[in-house]
């Protein structure tokens, strides 16, 4: 897993000018369509979008931070983006335990005192 925020999109406006495509914009607020893919993005609009990913980020650290019983101190310093896989998760305190598919499993059906199956998609006869 990874922990990090992203809030990507296509901008389409050189492919339309191209292929002969003009953008109408009909909307009302300065900002209702500033993710639009038909039209060039704005440097006031790249703010307000780097506003909510930066506040989502925020929320998220915090999140993992007081769920894992970290300092946010320690989770910024985790939460760049990239992937992590289970050891070096389970050396940072960022998941209990390294298992199967199967051990998942056993651990549901021990808390909530239930058998538990998996739910498979159908399969080839």
């Amino acid at each position: 897993g990874s922990i990090g925020v992203t809030n990507s999109f296509l901008i389409n406006v050189d492919k339309n000018a191209k292929d002969g495509i003009d953008y109408v914009q009909l909307s009302a607020g300065k900002y209702k369509d500033m993710m639009s893919p038909d039209k060039p993005i704005t440097q006031d609009e790249k703010d307000l979008i780097m506003r909510d990913v930066s506040i989502i980020y925020n929320i998220f650290v915090k999140s993992v931070a007081e769920n894992r019983n970290l300092s946010i101190d320690k989770v910024k310093s985790l939460a760049d983006g990239s992937t992590m896989l289970g050891d070096m998760a389970l050396q940072n305190g960022l998941i209990d335990q390294i298992g199967s598919i199967y051990d998942v499993q056993d651990y549901i059906s021990k808390i909530i005192g239930e058998k538990t199956t998996f739910c498979v998609g159908p399969t080839e006869q």
